[in-house]
């Protein structure tokens, strides 16, 4: 019987980002749910199980340190990534203490967050 594909929720302000981060992630194997609202992402996460959520700094309705919280509350176990354009500082420590796993900045190119996806999906 093949293995189940993992399960990514993104959820990312930005459309023109968000289907770049589909689309390489599917390229990978992974099935990818995009949303681009706080609000989405939490309906998705209350009815659905995913492997890793990937967030945004910003949504129009929310910031991604409440959105943490919110999911932490639907789902306090799978991993959550923070895609971010800042790469350090207080918002960075904040995020970790939230119960983001991993801080990845948007400097970084996107080859490497597929490749810090995959290790970190490999458990």
């Amino acid at each position: 019987m093949p293995e189940a594909k993992r399960r990514i929720l993104c959820a990312e302000s930005n459309r023109d980002v968000g289907e770049l981060i589909a689309l390489m992630l599917n390229r990978k194997g992974y099935e990818v749910e995009s949303v681009q609202t706080a609000a989405d992402c939490l309906k998705l996460a209350a009815t659905d199980r995913f492997d890793l959520y990937i967030l945004n700094d910003t949504y129009i309705d929310a910031d991604s340190l409440e959105l943490c919280r919110q999911l932490r509350e639907i789902d306090p176990a799978t991993p959550v990534l923070l895609f971010s354009l800042e790469s350090s500082g207080p918002h960075r420590r904040q995020a970790l203490q939230t119960g983001i796993k991993i801080y990845k900045s948007k400097t970084s190119d996107f080859v490497s967050l597929v490749q810090t996806i995959d290790r970190l999906l490999q458990n």
